[in-house]
């Protein structure tokens, strides 16, 4: 498990470029995986969109239920404010990891100070904020546990959208935005399928049943052998 760790780790950070192969490079699996949209038209655009517009409609149904949306709902009588307000956190979230980004590449280097400094900043500001919500609007953990499974479909569809505008997106320079979108994705779902194999690792029994399943085959097999080789050498 550590060695299949160590390999998917180097692989999810290997950039890729002019022969390297995806076997080799995350980044070049992605590029290959998108190929077709390279080709696709106008209304191949138009499809990618219609099919992104369910993750919307997924991320409404669920933050129009929250906790703390009930006393806006009261208030301002709107459904269509709360799914704005929403997207306002999506948006400021975006903001922050472009910030981020950017100051990487500007400040991490020569700068190393103002760049923890500015993530210093940022980090306090967001317990701030959060610590308004728990306060003012009564949001509750559930709350923040139901917004994460609103938000990350909501990610994804604007992941798809961005790649099937690739030109658009790289023409206002935020492509490498969305490349690193995707690779956190990935990451996700790589920490998602390795922990629950690592906890099974823990357990003693798990590799007694391992052992007994792979090598039962092998041993009964081998004990056959076995016996026609006597029987032969006993006619012999």
């Amino acid at each position: 498990i550590v060695e299949d760790w160590e390999d998917w780790s180097k692989w999810i950070s290997c950039r890729g470029g002019i022969g390297v192969p995806s076997v080799k490079s995350w980044e070049s699996w992605w590029e290959e995986e998108q190929e077709h949209l390279r080709h696709t038209g106008f209304m191949g655009c138009l499809v990618e969109i219609i099919l992104s517009i369910r993750f919307f409609i997924y991320q409404y149904g669920i933050v129009y239920h929250l906790n703390m949306t009930t006393s806006i709902r009261q208030g301002i009588r709107q459904s269509i404010v709360v799914y704005c307000l929403s997207w306002l956190v999506i948006v400021a979230v975006l903001i922050i990891l472009k910030i981020v980004s950017m100051g990487r590449m500007k400040f991490s280097a020569d700068f190393q100070l103002m760049f923890r400094l500015v993530k210093l900043v940022m980090f306090v500001g967001s317990i701030v904020t959060i610590a308004m919500l728990f306060y003012f609007l009564d949001l509750t953990i559930g709350d923040i546990f139901q917004s994460i499974l609103a938000f990350v479909p909501t990610g994804w569809a604007l992941l798809q959208i961005s790649q099937a505008f690739r030109t658009v997106v790289r023409g206002i320079g935020m492509w490498g935005s969305v490349k690193a979108l995707a690779r956190g994705y990935e990451c996700m779902m790589g920490v998602l399928l390795f922990a629950p194999i690592t906890i099974l690792a823990w357990f003693p029994f798990v590799s007694e049943f391992q052992t007994r399943l792979l090598f039962n085959q092998a041993f009964s097999r081998g004990l056959q052998i076995q016996r026609i080789l006597a029987g032969s050498k006993m006619q012999a």
